[in-house]
């Protein structure tokens, strides 16, 4: 689960990282879009919302990535206040996954 805006994900958007996309598979789950203004997380109600299908995933773990673990690590605390708990976040995210070549990026949703 990708937790960087949706340019960050499809690759539309200039990042850090050396190359720009998301990992084969992933789906989008921006972090700040968890957060309100004050950043502190949604409310239960809009933070459901917000999440939908993610806790529709029961047996499935959650990994979350990001650029470098910060907005993942947002989203996991979501997911937690939801009541997940079976969540990882890959805290080398694309920062380390996009320096290595063999591994695969794809561009666009």
């Amino acid at each position: 689960m990708c937790a960087l805006p949706t340019g960050g994900l499809d690759g539309s958007v200039p990042t850090r990282n050396t190359r720009r996309g998301h990992i084969p598979g992933s789906h989008s789950l921006p972090g700040r879009e968890l957060l309100d203004s004050a950043g502190r997380v949604l409310p239960g109600p809009d933070l459901a919302a917000r999440v939908g299908e993610v806790l529709d995933t029961a047996g499935s773990p959650v990994v979350l990535y990001c650029g470098g673990g910060i907005s993942a690590a947002a989203a996991a605390l979501a997911l937690t206040v939801l009541g997940r708990d079976d969540i990882a976040v890959y805290d080398g995210s694309l920062e380390e996954w996009s320096k290595d070549p063999a591994l695969p990026l794809e561009l666009g949703g």
